[in-house]
């Protein structure tokens, strides 16, 4: 008994003609009452009526309802009068009277309709009828549109009958009846908007399709009517293509040009041009989209003046260009708000539908992509699978074909012209198989056979013993000679092999890393919209994507500005605002013109900390054989590599240059820092015969945390300098493109804010001592030492000079030098 209850209560507003004709039957029924039995006649309060007619809403009801029965299709048929006054006069008879009342003026004026009588009398009859049947709230959204058909049809096939029934003519009347049953359905969704009083924003797909055939049903009821000699229809297109064009470029814009370029030829039997004028005029508006309104209003006024010259009338194609002039300026006056405004309604907005599915559309392309991507992984597999040596597997039946081989050349080759063959290798095989098979014995062993190795009874009972020596020396020659490049293609197509596996996993790794959470943070979008709406920086669009490795990108799409400095000056400062976090311009991509079209950038998390690199460098020859790299990766990470090729010049050069080329690159598109060394590394033992290597040191510096990487292959000492304290780290491993499976010595470091590292080439240490015992570093780490200087160029250069002054001048090998200066990422 105690348990609450809720009761939840609506209060319906009513139409006031409906409620003022409830009142008046209460006061009758009351009369009645009170005078039971006496005849009681009815007044009607005429003040009370005309209040009701002098509303806004039925003015513009009656207004629209002279418009649509001007509004008839290959000149005889008025679907559209009867399904507007239907679905909007329904249950309100004071509305649908005078709804009535103006589209018999509008039938009484338009000179197109023949069979006026018929027309009036089946309107009439439908408001009636409409105004007087009781249909269930569930079921009306068929019933009126069933009754609005049933009541033309009978109607007017009455009138056919009175006037002699004919095929054609009843033809007429099903095709109108049916045209007008499927307008009054859509024309009863733009009357519920209507009633419900729906906010513009709550538009869905549906109530925009009825006011647009609505609209197109006015347009059509316009025809034929001009000011000063223009068309006030053609206007009324030019500018629906204009708009079409701003808002939603020249797709839209070319298929709105189409829509309304059939108005004339459905209204009227005649094919005109306009159909071609209005879609070519629309497509070239919407190409000039990106220049704004006035790009829009040039587009448009090409495409009307170039379809022109098609048409034969000049006074035709005058009017037209004055009717284009009129539509332009209205365009031109259209306000700022406007297209704000329309943005609001998410079915008007092609963005908006493709964001609503945007999640099931991108979780779809993400699996397809992921299935495509473990399927390219599986093809690399099957190559590397393919590529593969079978191994020790076959090393028995290969040493049996060998033999088969050696026996085959002598016995069949060249002893079968001996004139002892038969007694050989017919009557002794097995003793002369015995005695050739401990030649090869003999051959293998020492490598090769003398004659004086061979035992007497084989000399004494061959023919030809010496010239079975030769040719045994010459087979065992032939064979390992076949035997050394075998196993070289075996090699070759081995390394290849784990190459092509070694790419399958990093690709199978890459989808792994795919399926991470990357997403569309739609909820942040919300955020940095209303924030930067509030500060009144305009937006086309936003994208918040967050990555597996939480790091944040916002790609933001706006109107150009005149100096493009206003998204670093304006935009970072605001958004920055609204996340809580400093963000700084990661790329952008202005238009040629600046202050016309769209402007995209992208911004993410603001690094902590930001480095300051200079660079020294002097070679031996004229080409320098050092090559090195300073690069921005991805997830805040700065990359610096320095590779010294082997020996110098132009040769060197290239080695280097490759080799930090490709680190670049593949560290660039997210492979693993030693998948990329082995990579380089294979390359570089598969260039030549001959040995192609080159040192690599690689320091990878997050500047988020400032945690350093160094990555050494037969490179020399760092210095990381801190204060006045100098450290050295230094490795032993060999350089990339000498062995096969290679060390690869990693390193990890903290460091903090002003801190120097320096990298340099082993030209810089050659000649700074004659004492293998001596500590070849100890004059930069001095030099280090007493260095105050914070410029990293200015310290580069110091040792070089230093280097120069040690060796004379003339340097023994190339020389690099790249000092990297650490500190915060604090505003300018």
């Amino acid at each position: 008994m105690e348990r609450i209850e809720v009761y939840p209560y609506q209060r319906i507003k009513e139409a006031p003609g409906k409620r003022w004709l409830e009142k008046k039957r209460e006061q009758i029924k009351s009369i009645k009452k009170a005078n039971r039995g006496q005849w009681v006649p009815y007044q009607i309060n005429l003040a009370q009526i005309w209040k009701v007619l002098l509303t806004a809403e039925v003015l513009i009801l009656s207004l629209m309802s002279f418009i649509m029965a001007r509004a008839s299709i290959l000149g005889e048929l008025l679907p559209f009068m009867f399904a507007f006054t239907a679905a909007f006069s329904r249950k309100r008879p004071i509305t649908g009277i005078a709804m009535g009342a103006l589209a018999v003026a509008g039938l009484i004026g338009s000179s197109s309709d023949t069979n006026i009588y018929a027309n009036i009398i089946t309107l009439m009859v439908l408001i009636g009828v409409i105004n007087h049947i009781n249909l269930p709230t569930d079921k009306y959204w068929w019933g009126i549109p069933f009754v609005c058909v049933a009541t033309i049809f009978l109607i007017k096939s009455i009138f056919q009958m009175s006037s002699g029934i004919s095929f054609y003519g009843e033809m007429v009347v099903i095709f109108e009846s049916l045209l007008a049953g499927i307008l009054t359905f859509v024309f009863v969704v733009a009357s519920d908007t209507v009633k419900k009083r729906k906010a513009l924003s709550l538009f869905a797909f549906e109530d925009i399709a009825a006011f647009l055939i609505l609209g197109i049903g006015l347009i059509m009821g316009v025809n034929g009517v001009e000011l000063a000699g223009l068309s006030l229809s053609s206007i009324l297109c030019r500018l629906g293509i204009l708009t079409a064009a701003f808002l939603w470029g020249p797709g839209q814009a070319t298929m709105v040009g189409a829509m309304v370029g059939l108005i004339p030829s459905i209204t009227s039997s005649i094919f005109t041009f306009s159909l071609g004028l209005y879609t070519i005029s629309g497509l070239l508006a919407g190409l000039f989209r990106n220049l704004g309104k006035l790009g829009i209003i040039i587009g448009f006024m090409l495409g009307t003046m170039a379809f022109s010259l098609f048409i034969p009338e000049t006074h035709q194609t005058v009017l037209g260009i004055w009717e284009t002039a009129i539509a332009c300026l209205i365009f031109f006056l259209l306000p700022e708000s406007f297209k704000a405004t329309v943005k609001s309604v998410p079915a008007l907005t092609a963005m908006a539908n493709r964001e609503s599915s945007l999640p099931m559309a991108a979780e779809c392309l993400k699996t397809e992509a992921l299935q495509r991507i473990r399927g390219f992984a599986r093809v690399f597999d099957e190559i590397a699978g393919t590529l593969e040596s079978p191994g020790k597997t076959g090393s028995i039946g290969q040493e049996a074909s060998y033999l088969n081989y050696l026996y085959d050349e002598i016995s069949s080759g060249f002893c079968h012209q001996c004139l002892h063959y038969e007694k050989c290798w017919e009557k002794y095989c097995y003793k002369t198989s015995k005695e050739i098979l401990d030649l090869f014995t003999i051959a293998e062993k020492a490598g090769s056979i003398a004659y004086e190795d061979c035992s007497p009874e084989f000399r004494r009972s061959c023919l030809y013993s010496r010239d079975i020596v030769n040719l045994i020396n010459y087979l065992f020659a032939s064979l390992r000679l076949n035997e050394y490049w075998k196993n070289r293609l075996d090699d070759s197509c081995s390394m290849i092999s784990r190459q092509i596996q070694g790419i399958s996993r990093v690709i199978e790794n890459l989808a792994d890393d795919y399926d991470d959470k990357t997403v569309i943070d739609y909820t942040l979008k919300d955020k940095i919209k209303k924030d930067l709406k509030k500060m009144n920086i305009k937006l086309i669009d936003v994208t918040p994507i967050k990555t597996a490795g939480a790091q944040l990108y916002v790609k933001i799409i706006m109107n150009s500005c005149s100096d493009g400095q206003y998204c670093e000056n304006q935009v970072v400062p605001a958004v920055s605002a609204a996340l809580g976090e400093k963000v700084e311009v990661l790329d952008r991509n202005c238009p040629c013109f600046m202050g016309k079209g769209n402007c995209e950038f992208v911004l993410s998390r603001a690094c902590t900390y930001r480095v300051t690199t200079g660079v020294a460098q002097v070679g031996k020859e004229a080409i320098c054989g050092d090559n090195y790299t300073i690069a921005n990766l991805q997830e805040c990470k700065e990359l610096i590599a320095l590779s010294d090729g082997m020996g110098v010049g132009e040769e060197a050069c290239a080695q280097s240059r490759s080799a930090v080329r490709m680190l670049e690159t593949l560290l660039e598109a997210g492979f693993d820092k030693s998948v990329a060394l082995n990579t380089i590394n294979s390359t570089l033992l598969l260039r030549s015969s001959r040995e192609d290597f080159a040192t690599l040191d690689i320091t990878m510096i997050d500047l988020y945390t400032a945690e350093v990487d160094f990555i050494k292959t037969g490179s020399v000492p760092s210095f990381l300098k801190r204060g006045q304290q100098v450290e050295v780290i230094s490795a032993s491993s060999l350089p990339v493109g000498i062995v096969e499976n290679m060390d690869i010595f990693t390193d990890s470091r903290r460091m903090v804010a002003r801190d120097l590292l320096v990298m340099i080439s082993d030209g810089v240490l050659d000649f700074s001592t004659s004492n293998p015992d001596e500590d070849s570093t100890r004059w930069i780490q001095e030099l280090l030492k007493m260095v105050e200087s914070k410029n990293p160029q200015l310290i580069a250069e110091m040792i070089i000079n230093r280097a120069l002054s040690m060796c004379k001048g003339k340097p023994h090998d190339d020389m690099t030098v790249i000092c990297t200066y650490l500190d915060l990422n604090l505003p300018d």
